[in-house]
């Protein structure tokens, strides 16, 4: 289904968690939860549909393997719970077809997929996904440090070296940084310039 390769089981023993904090991988209705979540941080509409038209309810990893979370509640009160979501004419008209069993006294408890997340729960991004925006971050910043080309590094090297106002600081690059922002505003450039871009373009262009 979707190429997710999924495996249909009611087999094995029932896995009780021991840890309160779950992984998700984002696989199944979670991912519309942050969808949703994210749409309204940010002030838009939420969207249409999730990363799937087929809801596969919430899913977990543990040990590496992929679970879908159920809940072993009795029928009448899954039926409640349902009618609950409902609204309006349908709700009534739900509630008609039901009644009886709701009140069936000798209830039948059942495992049901989970849909949504318990009130008080809370997204917690692991250290290791932040580990991982810090190195795309690092890698970025020091791409866009080596940008200049070695000839165009020479010739800003010859421009330093060959004014005397500024000559002095060439190996005091984030000295030289203030100034090479004042003459910036000067013209209008309001461009935000990096001094470890300066002293790494400093480096490349000197012959020495």
């Amino acid at each position: 289904m979707n190429g997710q390769n999924y495996v249909v089981s009611t087999e094995g023993d029932f896995i009780h968690p021991e840890k309160q904090v779950v992984d998700t991988r984002l696989l199944g209705h979670e991912y519309v939860l942050i969808q949703n979540l994210l749409a309204i941080s940010l002030g838009i509409p939420l969207p249409i549909t999730g990363f799937y038209n087929i809801n596969h309810g919430i899913s977990v990893s543990l040990d590496g393997d992929l679970y879908q979370v159920f809940e072993k509640i009795t029928w009448p009160q899954r039926i409640k719970n349902q009618l609950d979501l409902l609204g309006g004419k349908q709700r009534c008209n739900e509630v008609e077809v039901v009644k009886s069993l709701a009140y069936d006294k000798n209830p039948k408890s059942d495992y049901f997929p989970i849909y949504n997340l318990p009130k008080d729960a809370c997204f917690v991004i692991l250290i290791n996904e932040v580990d991982k925006i810090i190195k795309i971050h690092s890698s970025s910043v020091q791409s866009s440090s080596s940008r200049i080309s070695t000839p165009v590094s020479r010739l800003l090297w010859l421009a330093c070296k060959n004014n005397n106002s500024i000559s002095p600081l060439l190996k005091q690059p984030y000295k030289l940084l203030s100034i090479f922002e004042q003459w910036a505003l000067a013209e209008g450039i309001t461009d935000r310039l990096s001094g470890d871009t300066l002293k790494n373009a400093l480096e490349r262009g000197s012959p020495h």
